[in-house]
């Protein structure tokens, strides 16, 4: 007996009539809320009440560039846009190219080194400039030392001893207002001692316009406005600030001027015959040399600023030692002190 099916057996019914069994579609569609109009405004006596709209919400539209249902994009991590990029090939390179860079780099090596030579040309005049600076400022300033120190030996010179005033004095009274150094002045002030009695029985003058000094008187003590010398601190400080300054400058050659082999010389020989000076050296050479061995003497351990501190010393000592003993020396110390400076 054949076997009946489930499906003959239930009634059957058309899906178009399920449709018309269920509720129209128009019911089953949600419908918009509506909206919300803000109260009218609730007026009081004294307060004004306001209710705020309330604010729409949208739904964020939905990107058509994106698939959500494709695998690809969900399952890789490289970008969709990114192009594909293919190994580049080698390419051979032709004789010709080689030649055309081989000419290109020859002419950049070329131009690279006239490029250096300028720069070596340029650097060699720079220094060439420099030197002449240096040279022009050097002479600058052995012509400034060598004004003050003209200035100095004229306006500042012994005239006893025909050098730089070593601490000045000048005689007391002051009637001529000529100045020597402290050693200088003292020799001559003892020299004119008697040296069996010990006293001046003779007038002192000043060296150089034969004022009158004040006479020493023989009784003890003595009154310090008989002491016969004055400081002359004025004339002091400005040769100890013309010293220092030479002092403190920097040594440097001066001009040296060219001269010729055959210029008052004999053939052959090694001495000037005209001036007895060495073969190679003019008269300008020479007195360019004086003067800077000048300058080279009051410079820094120099000779010449040596022996001038030395007799600024000697002299400081003697005349302080001289005055502070003025008023009680005895015809004995005088002579004792006129042998001291051998006079």
């Amino acid at each position: 007996m054949p076997r009946t099916s489930s499906s003959s057996t239930r009634p059957t019914t058309r899906r178009s009539s399920r449709i018309s069994n269920q509720r129209p579609y128009s019911a089953t569609v949600r419908q918009p809320r509506p909206r919300l109009t803000p109260p009218p405004e609730i007026k009081s006596n004294t307060v004004v009440v306001e209710i705020p709209q309330r604010a729409k919400r949208g739904r964020k539209p939905l990107d058509p560039s994106s698939s959500l249902n494709d695998s690809n994009s969900l399952c890789t991590s490289e970008p969709l846009d990114k192009p594909k990029t293919h190994p580049r090939r080698s390419t051979r390179i032709t004789p010709s190219e080689l030649v055309r860079r081989e000419s290109a780099l020859e002419i950049r090596e070329a131009e690279c080194s006239r490029r250096a030579a300028e720069l070596e040309e340029h650097s060699l005049s720079l220094s060439k400039k420099e030197d002449e600076a240096s040279t022009l400022l050097s002479q600058i300033a052995i012509r400034e030392d060598k004004a003050i120190l003209s200035q100095l030996e004229e306006h500042f010179t012994c005239a006893l001893c025909y050098e730089v005033m070593a601490q000045p004095y000048s005689l007391n009274p002051g009637q001529c207002g000529h100045t020597f150094c402290a050693l200088c002045i003292l020799r001559h002030f003892f020299s004119r001692l008697h040296k069996a009695c010990g006293g001046w029985h003779e007038s002192v003058d000043c060296p150089m316009c034969r004022s009158l000094l004040v006479i020493t008187p023989d009784r003890v003590p003595r009154l310090d406005i008989t002491f016969p010398f004055v400081p002359n601190r004025t004339a002091a400080a400005v040769c100890e600030s013309i010293i220092e300054k030479l002092s403190r400058s920097s040594p440097s050659s001066g001009l040296v001027v060219k001269r010729e082999e055959s210029e008052s010389t004999w053939p052959g020989s090694e001495w000037d015959m005209e001036w007895g000076r060495k073969k190679g050296k003019s008269k300008e050479e020479e007195e360019i040399e004086e003067e800077n061995a000048d300058l080279a003497g009051w410079r820094e351990g120099g000779n010449l600023r040596t022996e001038w501190l030395k007799k600024d010393r000697e002299g400081k000592k003697e005349m302080l030692h001289l005055l502070k003993y003025w008023t009680t020396m005895r015809s004995q110390d005088f002579v004792d002190l006129k042998q001291k400076f051998g006079v």
